[in-house]
């Protein structure tokens, strides 16, 4: 049943699909946003937009890779065609692939993937969607880290892409909040689903 807090907010949801990239746009849908699900696969993208749905929310798909400035654009673009704005962009995007290797046997590859997923993505996506969002000098930014964004020991990628997520943030919520344009970041725990718990030094 839809509650309408979000009643006719446009939500363009960058890495949907399990996990929080689920939940999260489950409950944007029930407080009546109108939300563009965007990830690689288009199969669970279906499939959790029937949820959205179902909740009585609405809720259109694109595919695309996020970690382009190209596929940012285009997400943003599709937003637009299909709802006339983007009032808010949620970054889901992230990975903690190579999970409990050292750093002389993380091959570049895995590092590079460990900082565009983690880093680069939230860096294109802002780019994309910050211009439309200054014309209409309204819009919101939420990027997703993680509780123990600072305190990543086991995973040297992993952790520095989300601390700097977390400078990211804090630089782009400065630079633009005479625009009018809020920027965010959540920090969640470990969740179902959820990847690097175990490189967290966490107290007991």
């Amino acid at each position: 049943m839809v509650d309408g807090r979000l009643a006719g907010k446009v939500v363009l949801v960058a890495g949907a699909g399990g996990g929080m990239g689920r939940a999260v746009p489950l409950l944007f849908g029930r407080h009546g946003a109108k939300l563009l699900l965007v990830a690689r696969r288009e199969e669970p993208l279906q499939a959790l937009a029937t949820d959205v749905r179902a909740l009585g929310g609405v809720a259109e798909v694109a595919t695309g890779d996020l970690t382009t400035l190209a596929g940012a654009e285009h997400a943003v673009a599709e937003g637009i065609a299909q709802f006339g704005r983007v009032d808010v962009l949620y970054n889901n995007l992230g990975d903690a692939a190579s999970s409990g290797r050292r750093l002389h046997e993380t091959d570049e590859a895995a590092w590079d993937f460990l900082l565009d997923i983690n880093l680069r993505a939230a860096y294109v996506t802002s780019h994309a969607v910050l211009p439309h969002m200054i014309e209409r000098q309204r819009g919101c930014i939420i990027h997703t880290a993680a509780a123990p964004a600072t305190r990543l020991r086991a995973n040297a990628g992993y952790g520095a892409a989300k601390a700097g997520l977390l400078e990211l943030t804090r630089s782009l919520a400065r630079q633009y909040r005479h625009d009018n344009i809020r920027v965010n970041v959540v920090c969640p725990g470990s969740i179902g689903g959820s990847q690097g718990a175990e490189d967290a030094e966490l107290p007991p």
